[in-house]
């Protein structure tokens, strides 16, 4: 591991220190580069293949983790950007059903007040005419339950229902 570590300063070394071998021969070295390298005893080749295969391995592993890491990125930033636009698009059906209830509203007031200002004359009193409409609301009310099929339940108080006795009918059914 220091050789190939040190490779560098190793062919450095070598190539200034034998300049002079070279001149003399009428070689100019302009730069020195090693390609290839063999180890003269054979267990220390095989070991040094032993460690090439694992560091290939290692960083083939390595390569792999940081793709799967990549890919995992892309997909949760996917994710992020689809829930962004998810967020953007309820605001907007949001904006959209406020807007729609404003306008339901201002169109209920100006039938409330249509109706209250046109009995004016007929009712004067305001307290009878708002009665008048809730009895209208509570007829409408009653049309669409009618017509659904549901069930509608009564409290007196919701019909004004008073109960009375006869008292012949109590002598007519001791009698029988």
């Amino acid at each position: 591991k220091k050789f190939m570590e040190e490779l560098h300063s190793i062919s450095n070394a070598v190539w200034t220190e034998d300049q002079p071998f070279y001149k003399v021969r009428g070689v100019d070295v302009h730069s020195l580069e090693v390609t290839r390298y063999k180890c003269s005893e054979a267990r220390t080749s095989e070991v040094l293949q032993q460690i090439i295969e694992e560091t290939t391995n290692r960083l083939n592993r390595l390569s792999q983790a940081e793709s799967e890491n990549e890919v995992n990125i892309f997909k949760m930033q996917g994710q992020i950007d689809h829930e962004k636009l998810n967020r953007e698009l309820l605001e907007i059906k949001q904006e959209h059903v406020k807007s729609e209830a404003r306008v339901a509203g201002a169109s209920e007031a100006e039938r409330i007040a249509a109706f209250v200002g046109g009995l004016e004359k007929d009712v004067p009193r305001l307290e009878d005419r708002i009665e008048m409409w809730k009895v209208l609301r509570k007829t409408d009310a009653l049309s669409v339950v009618s017509g659904g099929g549901g069930s509608l339940y009564y409290t007196p108080n919701d019909v004004d229902l008073s109960i009375r006795t006869d008292g012949n009918a109590g002598a007519q059914a001791s009698k029988a």
